[in-house]
């Protein structure tokens, strides 16, 4: 443990927390994408429930399956069509039934059924097949995460190793990376008010499935009250129904049992088995419960996925959370003593039913021929060994998946992966209701069609944590959470976290500032399923019973009898006074700006299919056409506008029943581009386009020909170009060329803005004059000293720049040479102050690169780029450590050739020059130097005129007078005067 706190965190661009299924997808992921990724799990075995025993997966539709978890569950279909996966048990044997379809797909090649040890084996060799590495470790939750701002720098383990990341993908069923990463969270039922729900919170009238039979006494001794309560029952329900609260649906394990003699392992009476613990089953068995203590759900090999399923069953009801804590504040090592708990509840279930006398012979037979599968779990004792964490701390970011996603009435424009399966939560506590024992929690709400889960979702609020991802404890609500917290979706939301990751360290930009533009393509590419683009759903709604924003013309009639309709009712217009009747509905005044405008209504055959609809905004009236037979009971986008002042359902010239139901309004952002063509949807609403449609032919047609769009003429051109610019997270590079001969006039290295939404580069051909030419037209004197190798002692590029300055600023500044001939930087450092600082100057210009690439005779160089950069730094430093304010300006040189009048070996004894040259490059730029970077120019000559560069540098390292009249003095005037005079 000391070793590994002594330890510096090992550097990762993507850390991957939590074992589990979505753990290793987004592992796999990264590393697909080209990422250095670790997968640091808590836990010896690798994918969570998925291995460990939810083998009858709840998958809602196979159409949400793509990419990875397509690839996990096609995998599994493959492994079972060898008849050598069927040792306790024939193929044909099987049956293969699954949730809501077969359990092998002969169409899709999809199976959703399956041993633990199979899946196990299939997420190793996925993360064997990536060189993922896994480390095995627990997140130290006191002071594991450690941030710096705001974005989480590294995490540390309870052991002391430490692992940076440029991106955290938090893959815990517990969501344990967000406290610590100051991440906004909630635990328990929110009320159904907070998000305007119909099912969450306390629910007491409506736990109706897995309930108790009628008659059970609550009290310890039945029939007296003083006796107490049984354990585990509260005497009310804590709230009225809706109200919110902060307790936990229930945990448990899903079982793997088997009726195979050979492969059966009994089930003993646990250690401290309490037979008062199940005083609730022998009284729910008197009151007449004979079967349904839990699932025989069938996997391969007659092995079960036993899961609850009753009243009293193996969810352990109301023990993960209690006054003052819930699982989610408990340490490691409490979750392990509280998961035994739940084992040894389950282990005691299924003995009672096996064995005790309060339980009658006939359940006792039918019980008894289950036993743990001997070939699974095999360290562990054929038990599980991942606790079924239901749900625990759930984010809050700014988008909240809420019961109107699952229901199609909001639809998130940025899908990432579908959901499909019900709005799904167990039994949070056991009451006294009405005198007799009730559970209360479970509900079951069914989702119509597969819905989008938003990127939103997975990403913190903007201003939290910039670099957190968090697929699995994501932001929704209590009654999303439990239709999105299946495992194929948890796989499914993964990848898109990795590939979103990839994204955000690619543009160097947080993860809330990835644009869906660039993201959904990816998606797509990675083979996700993520539905047909969506054009979203409004944040601002006004229905047809808003009365103070609503004026309703007309004889309108209201009406309930066709669903999907906001509110109460929607209203029609009987089929009659066509033209006279219409309904104007006014947004509110914080609906400004560019909107969408969405409308909805219900549908019906006897609709009209041509109802005009006015929209009145800042640019005018536009009146659309929508056809009400189709389409309803979600949200039509119109279209977007500015400035909407009102929005009317007319029926003039209607061909059948005109619907008014609600309007809908949603901003769109300055970054939002619908069509996806690289000019935002504000710009062109603006200039009048649609942004709904592609107008990138149009735009590409401005770039190349912007003459013929009278954008300007060849008579006010003077032709500059840029060249080769490089982006980088930390630096922007790019040069200028000019005039017909394309001589390069500057290279810019410049510090690379990290402004969040900063999208584009605006360059002005103009910057600050060096310091001391500054100095020297304000008439102040200046001391100069030029300091380098012979380039500079020899160099005819320091008298023609002191001729220039002269013809300018005469008598008001000295120059002195202290160039050496045939020295490095070494030497330029032993006799820095005898050359530089005795002469107190107040600008120096430094060139040592030519000879620190130097290599001796036998192939080393003199100097490393590491020590000549060491030796570089060290000057600047003692020159700027004499005089804070001395101005230091560096320069690369020109290049080199083998020439023969020269040592024949210019240019092979420095083979790595340019690295040098680079070197230079970094270190002007990280200290704000000036830098005036010849190289360029001299390798653009070298290139396109070999004989003119020969010419201009004949000995292959030192450029003639010509050469540095040429080449060398143009970019110093350049440079010195900030871009102001030309040679």
């Amino acid at each position: 443990m000391a070793a590994h706190a002594a330890a510096a965190p090992v550097s990762y661009d993507i850390v991957v927390y939590g074992g589990t299924s979505g753990g290793v997808i987004a592992a796999v992921q990264a590393a697909k994408s080209g990422r250095s990724v670790v997968l640091i799990s808590p836990t010896p075995h690798l994918g969570g429930l998925t291995t460990s025993g939810l083998g009858w997966t709840d998958l809602g539709e196979s159409s949400i399956l793509g990419g990875l978890s397509r690839e996990f569950y096609h995998r599994v279909y493959q492994h079972y069509q060898n008849d050598a996966a069927w040792n306790w048990q024939s193929r044909s044997a099987y049956g293969n039934a699954g949730q809501g379809g077969p359990a092998f797909n002969a169409t899709t090649q999809v199976a959703s059924v399956f041993e633990p040890k199979v899946a196990e084996s299939i997420f190793l060799t996925m993360i064997q097949e990536r060189n993922v590495p896994v480390v095995t470790g627990r997140l130290d939750l006191g002071n594991g995460v450690v941030s710096s701002s705001g974005k989480i720098d590294h995490i540390r383990l309870e052991d002391g190793r430490e692992f940076a990341g440029k991106i955290f993908i938090d893959a815990s069923y517990e969501g344990d990376l967000l406290p610590g990463a100051g991440v906004s969270f909630t635990v328990g039922r929110e009320a159904n008010a907070t998000y305007g729900e119909d099912y969450s919170g306390i629910q007491s009238a409506r736990a109706t499935k897995n309930q108790l039979p009628n008659g059970i006494d609550p009290y310890v001794t039945a029939g007296n009250a003083a006796s107490g309560l049984l354990p585990g029952v509260n005497a009310t329900a804590g709230g009225a129904d809706g109200a919110g609260d902060d307790k936990l649906q229930a945990y448990c394990f899903r079982m793997a049992l088997t009726d195979v003699p050979a492969n059966r392992v009994a089930i003993p009476k646990p250690p401290g088995y309490n037979e008062a613990d199940y005083e609730l089953l022998f009284r729910a068995i008197e009151a007449g419960q004979t079967s349904g203590f839990f699932k025989f759900d069938l996997m391969p090999n007659r092995k079960t996925d036993s899961n609850n399923n009753g009243g009293i069953s193996t969810d352990y009801i109301g023990k993960n959370y209690g006054p003052g804590w819930n699982w989610t504040t408990l340490n490691h090592d409490q979750r392990l003593a509280l998961a035994k708990q739940h084992e040894n509840w389950q282990r005691g279930l299924i003995w009672t039913l096996q064995n005790h006398a309060r339980v009658p012979s006939n359940i006792r037979t039918n019980y008894s021929q289950w036993g743990l599968p001997a070939d699974e779990f095999t360290d562990n004792g054929n038990w599980p060994w991942q606790l079924y964490v239901r749900e625990a701390r759930r984010m809050v970011s700014d988008y909240v998946m809420n019961q109107r996603h699952c229901s199609g009435e909001s639809v998130a424009a940025d899908s990432i992966g579908l959901a499909a399966y019900a709005m799904d939560s167990h039994h949070t506590q056991r009451h006294v209701k009405n005198g007799v024992v009730k559970n209360e929690g479970d509900v079951q709400m069914a989702v119509g069609n597969p819905y989008p889960v938003s990127y939103r979702s997975i990403v913190p609020k903007a201003g939290q944590c910039r670099n957190l991802l968090v697929p699995w404890s994501l932001s929704a609500s209590h009654m999303a959470f439990g239709s999105i917290r299946m495992e194929p979706v948890f796989m499914i939301l993964s990848q898109s976290a990795a590939l979103g990751a990839d994204l955000a360290i690619r543009d160097n930009l947080d993860v809330q500032q990835v644009p869906y533009s660039k993201l959904r393509p990816v998606l797509v590419a990675a083979g996700q399923a993520l539905g047909e683009p969506s054009a979203g759903s409004p944040e601002i709604v006004v229905d047809n019973t808003d009365t103070p924003r609503v004026t309703v013309t007309g004889t309108w009639t209201s009406g309930t009898s066709t669903t999907g309709y906001i509110g109460s009712d929607y209203i029609h217009d009987g089929n009659t006074g066509q033209g006279a009747n219409q309904v104007a509905y006014t947004p509110p005044a914080s609906v400004t700006g560019v909107q969408r405008v969405y409308l909805r209504w219900t549908s019906h055959t006897n609709r009209a299919s041509n109802v005009p609809v006015r929209v009145v905004d800042a640019k005018g009236t536009r009146t659309i056409l929508v056809d009400q037979k189709s389409n309803g009971g979600k949200w039509n986008l119109l279209g977007l506008f500015k400035g909407v002042q009102s929005v009317t359902i007319m029926t003039t010239a209607a061909n059948g029943y005109v619907i008014a139901d609600a309007v809908g309004f949603a901003p769109v952002s300055a970054d939002d581009d619908t069509d996806d063509d690289g000019v935002s949807d504000i710009r062109e609403v603006e200039v009048g386009l649609n942004p709904l449609v592609s107008n990138s032919t149009f735009f590409d047609a401005i770039r190349s020909h912007p003459d013929y769009f009278n954008l300007h003429s060849d008579g006010e051109i003077f032709d500059l170009h840029i060249h080769q610019p490089v982006y980088t997270p930390s630096l922007l590079r790019f040069g200028i060329t000019m005039g017909p001969a394309s001589d390069v006039f500057e290279n810019f290295q410049l510090v690379a803005p990290q402004q969040p939404g900063k999208r584009f580069f605006r360059i002005a051909l103009h910057s600050d004059p060096a310091a001391f030419v500054t100095a020297l037209a304000a008439g102040q004197n200046r001391t100069i000293v030029v300091y380098g190798t012979s380039l500079t002692a020899s160099g005819a590029w320091v008298s023609q720049m002191s001729a220039w300055l002269s013809a300018k600023y005469p008598n008001k500044f000295t120059i002195v040479n202290s160039g050496l001939s045939g020295k490095n930087s070494a030497e330029g450092l032993a006799q820095l102050q005898t050359k530089v600082l005795n002469r107190n100057p107040d600008t120096v210009f430094i060139e040592f690169a030519m000879n620190d690439a130097f290599l001796y005779s036998d192939g080393t160089p003199s100097l490393s780029v590491q020590q000549a950069k060491t030796n570089l730094e060290t000057m600047i430093q003692a020159i700027q450590q004499q005089n804070p304010q001395v101005e230091i300006i560096l320069q690369t040189m020109n290049t080199v050739w083998n020439s023969p009048t020269g040592s024949n070996q210019s240019a092979s004894l420095r083979p790595n020059l340019a690295a040098y040259y680079e070197m230079y490059r970094d270190v002007a730029a990280g200290r704000g130097l000036l830098l005036i970077d010849h190289q360029a120019n001299w390798a653009a000559l070298q290139g396109r005129s070999p004989a003119t560069f020969q010419s201009y540098v004949q000995d292959g390292v030192h450029p003639n007078a010509e050469g540095c009249a040429k080449v060398t003095l143009p970019l110093l005037q350049w440079k010195l005067s900030g871009g102001r005079e030309l040679p």
